[in-house]
């Protein structure tokens, strides 16, 4: 019985990467929206994505809404490092730096709906945390299990983005149908006016803000073929990464 026991234990640490975490039936899913456009809601879903993988594993990154033709995507984005395997199909394992991307093609459109017609099934994605890179549609925020709001202070954004936040509020009010909770996030912060300014016309307290970067640090990375999570200190990222691992 003892060496049944030992062969089984040796199966479990070391299932495949399929098995395990990334088929794990119980997930939770976190969408990142951005209240209003170039607010930096991808820069803030793969920086949660690639921090809580180093944290824990079964961690997937899911691209929402696809990125129009032109803008700088995903895809692109993790290109720059030769190891990332670019495998666009969905459900299937494309693992980088201990997370699962799961991207759309760029300059494509891909299927929104499921078979229901009822937008994406992101629980059907391989993974035990699934971050949600701007849902398709209002009606997708129905799935999630946490949505975290993300602002850039500069009013035109925010002036652009009321109607999403108008949403948001809408549904982060506990005891309202469907409810689901919201976190605040502001990118691109001062520290001081822009935040009240902020905080003061929207009539919220952001949760967690990240500094605006300087953009030398975009610029190295790309160069140096990394990823700028990796070559500098967020701290504002990090404590909403961990916040989130914690609550889970």
């Amino acid at each position: 019985m003892e060496r049944l026991f030992f062969r089984e234990k040796i199966k479990r640490d070391y299932a495949p990467l399929e098995e395990g975490v990334m088929m794990d039936r119980q997930k939770y899913v976190v969408g990142v929206t951005g209240v209003g456009e170039g607010a930096g809601a991808t820069f803030t879903a793969m920086g949660m994505a690639f921090l809580m993988g180093e944290r824990t594993s079964g961690v997937t990154y899911a691209e929402g809404k696809p990125h129009r033709p032109g803008d700088v995507s995903p895809c692109g984005l993790l290109s720059v490092d030769r190891v990332f395997r670019d495998v666009k199909k969905r459900g299937r394992l494309n693992l980088y730096k201990k997370v699962n991307w799961q991207l759309c093609e760029p300059g494509k459109e891909t299927e929104q709906t499921d078979k229901e017609g009822n937008g994406k099934n992101y629980r059907e994605l391989p993974g035990k945390i699934i971050i949600v890179d701007n849902p398709v549609s209002f009606e997708d925020y129905e799935k999630l299990d946490l949505i975290v709001a993300v602002t850039d202070p500069f009013p035109p954004r925010i002036m652009a983005g009321l109607e999403t936040y108008s949403r948001l509020r809408e549904i982060s009010q506990k005891g309202s149908p469907g409810h689901i909770p919201v976190l605040w996030f502001l990118n691109k912060s001062d520290g001081g006016t822009a935040r009240r300014e902020a905080e003061r016309f929207l009539k919220i307290k952001f949760d967690y803000e990240q500094a605006l970067l300087d953009s030398e640090i975009f610029y190295r990375s790309a160069y140096s073929c990394q990823q700028p999570y990796f070559m500098c200190e967020m701290p504002g990222l990090e404590r909403l990464a961990v916040k989130i691992l914690q609550s889970i």
